[in-house]
C-alpha cells in the first residue's frame, strides 16, 4: 500500500475528517459522513482509519460537550446528546470493523453483517432502558412537537388532500409513535445499509486515484451474489413478521423485522447485481444505468408504487436460487447453434 511521510499522512487525516466533519453537520449529510474515512481506510490503512475516526470523535465530542463546558458544570448534557453519541460511536466502530485486517479476513459482506451485529447488541440495552427514562421521554415529547409544527407549517393549509393525508403525523405523540416503531424495526437495517453505502462510496473513491496510491477497485457490482443459505433467514424473519402482523409476537417481531429488513436488502442488492450484469452484457450505455436507478428511488418513495419496487427487486434477486439469470457472453449459445 502506499505511503508517503508522516507530515502528509497526518494532512491527509485531518483533511479528510474536517470534510468528514462537515458532511455529518449539514443535516442530510449524516448519511455520508462516513465516506471520506472510509476513503483514509483504502488508501492507508487500518491504523490512518483509526486515527481519522479517533480525530473525528474528538472534536465531534468537543463540539456537542462545549455548552455544558462553557456553563461551568451548572448544566448537564441533554439526554438526547448523549444518544446522538451514542450513535455516532457505533458507527465509527462499525466502519473500523469493517476495514479491519483479520487474518484469513472474511468476505466484507461478513464483516458488514457483523458490524452490524455488535451495533444490534450495543442497541438492546438502550431500546430496554430509554422508554422507561423520565428525562429521555419528556426530550422526545419536546422534540416531536418542534416536529409537528415545523410541518404543519411546511403543509398548506389550502391542500385539504395533504392535510387529511398527514392529519395523524401531526400529532406529537401519533409521530413519536410511529418514529419509534420505526427505529426499533429497522434500526440494524439502517445500520448495514449506511455501512454498506459509505464501504462502497469509500472504495470507489479511492479507486479513482490508483494512478497515485495504488489502490484497487476490489468490487465488482455485477458479480455481487449471495450464497444459498442466506435464503433461510429470508423465510424465518419472513414468518415471524406475518405472524406480528396478524397475531403479534412481541419483543421477538423486532427481531424478526430487523433481520428481514437486511436480507431484503441484500436480495435487493442481488436483483440490482443481476440487471447491472444484464447491462453490462449487451453493452447498455451507463447513463441508461444511472437513470434505472433514479427511476427505482422515485417510485419507491412514492406510496402505490413504493411496495412494488421494494418487493419486485429482492425477488429477483431470490430467484438466482433456481434461475441462472447471469450467463457470461462466452457461454451463452450462438444464433448459428
Amino acid at each position: 500500500m502506499y505511503r508517503k511521510s508522516t507530515g502528509g499522512l497526518w494532512l491527509e487525516i485531518v483533511l479528510f475528517t474536517v470534510s468528514s466533519l462537515f458532511l455529518y453537520h449539514t443535516g442530510m449529510g449524516i448519511g455520508l459522513f462516513l465516506i471520506p474515512l472510509q476513503v483514509v481506510a483504502s488508501r492507508r490503512g487500518i491504523q490512518a482509519l483509526v486515527a481519522a475516526s479517533g480525530v473525528f470523535l474528538a472534536v465531534f465530542l468537543a463540539i456537542r460537550l462545549f455548552p455544558f463546558v462553557q456553563s461551568g458544570g451548572t448544566s448537564s448534557p441533554d439526554i438526547l446528546v448523549a444518544v446522538e453519541i451514542g450513535f455516532v460511536l457505533v458507527l465509527l466502530v462499525g466502519i473500523v470493523i469493517v476495514n479491519f485486517p483479520f487474518r484469513g479476513r472474511p468476505r466484507t459482506l461478513v464483516m458488514l453483517l457483523s458490524a452490524a451485529a455488535v451495533a444490534a447488541v450495543v442497541a438492546i440495552p438502550a431500546a430496554l432502558l430509554l422508554p422507561g427514562y423520565a428525562p429521555f421521554q419528556q426530550s422526545m415529547t419536546k422534540l416531536f412537537v418542534d416536529v409537528s409544527k415545523a410541518l404543519s407549517g411546511v403543509i398548506s393549509s389550502a391542500d385539504v388532500v395533504a392535510g387529511s393525508l398527514f392529519a395523524s403525523l401531526l400529532v406529537p405523540a401519533k409521530l413519536q409513535e410511529l418514529t419509534q416503531s420505526y427505529i426499533l424495526r429497522s434500526f440494524v437495517a439502517d445500520i448495514i445499509v449506511l455501512l454498506s453505502f459509505s464501504w462502497w462510496a469509500g472504495q470507489a473513491s479511492a479507486a479513482r486515484t490508483s494512478a497515485l496510491f495504488g489502490v484497487r477497485a476490489a468490487f465488482r457490482f455485477a458479480a455481487f451474489r449471495l450464497e444459498g443459505w442466506y435464503l433461510w433467514p429470508l423465510i424465518f424473519s419472513g414468518a415471524l413478521i406475518l405472524a406480528d402482523l396478524f397475531f403479534g409476537i412481541s419483543f421477538w417481531a423486532y427481531a424478526a423485522w430487523n433481520v428481514g429488513l437486511v436480507m431484503l436488502f441484500l436480495y435487493g442488492l442481488q436483483g440490482m447485481a443481476i440487471l447491472r450484469f444484464l447491462f453490462e452484457k449487451h453493452g447498455v450505455p451507463r447513463i441508461l444505468w444511472l437513470l434505472l436507478i433514479a427511476a427505482l428511488v422515485v417510485l419507491a418513495a412514492s406510496p402505490r408504487a413504493g411496495l412494488f419496487v421494494i418487493l419486485v427487486v429482492p425477488l429477483l434477486g431470490v430467484s438466482e436460487n433456481w434461475i441462472r439469470l447471469r450467463v457470461p457472453r462466452s457461454a451463452a449459445p450462438t444464433e448459428e447453434s
